[in-house]
Formats: C-alpha cells, structure tokens, sequence
C-alpha cells in the first residue's frame, strides 16, 4: 500500500456487500467486505493466480485458474545455465582478455553445474523463473514499482459485467497491464557486488547480473544477482530498482 501512495494509484473497491458475489444477491461463497482491505489482499492472490475478479462466474474468488501465468508478450525468454564467458583473446581490448585478467576460469568451474532457468517477465507484473529441464517454476519475483500500479487492474464496472462458464451466470473481469514486459538481459560482471547472505561485499567479484527492464510496464529497470539462482528455497538477490516517475517528476530507487 505505501508502494501505491507513492506512485500515486489508489485502490477501488471491487468486492463489497452490494457487488454481484455478495450475499444480498444470494450467490457468495466468498463474501467481500466494504472498502478496499480484501482489494490489496486480493491482488497479490490474483497475481499469485487466484480468481479474484471470478472470472469464471461462479462467485468463489479463492480457486486457482487451470493455468495461472500471465500473458508473456513483449519479453523475449533467455535461458541461463552455466557460465560460458570467452577467455580466448587476441588483443588487449576484448573483453576475453580482461575476464582472462581476473580469474573468469575459475568462476566458470566453480558454477560449471549451475541449473539452467528460463526467465521471462508477464503482464501480470511477475518475472518468473523456469526449470528448463523440468518447465516447473521455481520461483517468481514482482519488481517493487511494478507492484506499485496494480490498483490499474481493479475496474469496479466489470463486476457482473461479463459472461462466465457458469450458464446464466454473470461473472467479472479485471483490466489488462503491461507488467514485466521487457526482455531480460544477461551479463557476467566483475564488482563489489553482494554475497550470497545479502551483504555487500568489500571486494570485487565475479557475479552474474539479471537486468529486467520493464518494458511498457513503465520507464525502470530490476537488477537481480542471479550468479545462485536458487537460495535454499527462496530465489536470488535483488539488488535495486530504479523507476522513472514522468508524471510526478521524480525517479525512484529502492
């Protein structure tokens, strides 16, 4: 919420005691309440996959779609795996020679079995990160100033507005975004960067740096660490986004 107030988008309120899943129109089976708190819940169930605006008419906002990923549109899919960086240089001014310079030999053995994963960004605000073996998803990251415009998916007039799979039944909708619509950029970089606790680092290292722009999502940038793109359980480092905020002329970075 503090993310919304920032970037200057508020809320509506979607479902209450008079919308169309609601008890007075004796159809809830989950009822929403008035004003906007089950909203800020309800959309990071609905980015989690969760059909919030009940597309499917039958009022139960807490079942999960059959296929719950957003629509992939503008973001091209890169496939990361091991580091293969060239260390085979002619002259001086390749950059095979500076990676030569710096060890990149050994950070390539060091990460020579590193799992290959599939980044691609969706409409739905999410970079999601794919087992290339397996297609399942291994974790998904919502950058903070995407996340900051999602009350633009909440239209109240879609409630009841749409025709869902249950016969005679209305059902909702919500308006489409551009999310994470920009296409993942991959590079393995040699710098003060964090260690794998989060912590900065006093000295320079190699590291392998996702940078997710977002496209028509809007004018910034994600720069994840992803040189371990899996953490015990939990995904890689985040280490700042930066966003262009035209309207209120102010650019922000967390």
């Amino acid at each position: 919420s503090d993310l919304f107030d920032r970037l200057g988008f508020e809320l509506t309120d979607f479902h209450n005691s008079t919308s169309e899943c609601s008890t007075s129109n004796g159809r809830s089976k989950t009822v929403g309440e008035d004003g906007t708190d089950d909203e800020l819940k309800g959309l990071i169930n609905f980015v989690r996959g969760q059909d919030y605006f009940d597309y499917n008419g039958n009022c139960n906002i807490t079942e999960f779609w059959d296929h719950v990923m957003g629509d992939i549109y503008h973001s091209q899919l890169i496939e990361i795996g091991p580091p293969d960086g060239n260390t085979d240089f002619t002259n001086n001014n390749e950059e095979a020679y500076y990676r030569s310079l710096k060890n990149y030999q050994f950070f390539k053995t060091k990460h020579a079995n590193r799992k290959n994963i599939i980044y691609a960004g969706s409409n739905s605000g999410v970079l999601h990160a794919i087992d290339a073996k397996t297609g399942l998803e291994e974790w998904a990251f919502v950058p903070p100033f995407i996340a900051g415009k999602f009350p633009t998916i909440i239209n109240e007039d879609l409630d009841g507005a749409t025709e869902g799979i249950v016969e005679g039944e209305p059902a909702g909708g919500s308006n489409a975004i551009f999310g994470v619509d920009g296409s993942p950029v991959v590079h393995d970089v040699w710098i003060k960067g964090l260690s794998i606790d989060g912590t900065p680092e006093t000295e320079e290292n190699w590291h392998t740096i996702l940078f997710i722009p977002y496209g028509r999502g809007g004018a910034g940038f994600s720069v994840l660490d992803v040189t371990y793109p899996i953490i015990g359980d939990e995904g890689p480092l985040h280490m700042f986004s930066v966003y262009n905020d035209f309207v209120n002329n102010k650019v922000y970075v967390m």
